[in-house]
């Protein structure tokens, strides 16, 4: 018998109940990743770059969103169409 971590990504997606945990494997089979990104940095530009740059290679970045100092509604709605454009999810920590 083969245990749940030695399954595929996408068996393993569709034993969940969750849908976070869903989307989460599905991009995981997609990518053929788990790699993940804790981008801690301070301003909306940095994250925006780095989110960009790393984008097409994570399957999840993570984030401080309250200790951007720039933060305004704009850096959501671009840090959401990064996620869309490059297939990641974005996991806010806080």
């Amino acid at each position: 018998m083969v245990s749940f971590s030695q399954q595929p990504y996408a068996s393993r997606g569709e034993q969940h109940a969750h849908p976070v945990a869903k989307q989460l494997f599905a991009t995981m089979e997609r990518k053929q990743s788990n790699l993940s990104l804790a981008a801690d940095v301070s301003t909306k530009s940095e994250l925006l770059e780095i989110a960009d740059k790393v984008g097409p290679y994570i399957c999840v970045l993570k984030t401080h969103i309250d200790v951007i100092s720039d933060f305004d509604q704009d850096l959501v709605v671009q840090l959401q169409a990064l996620a869309a454009k490059h297939d990641f999810l974005i996991f806010e920590d806080r």
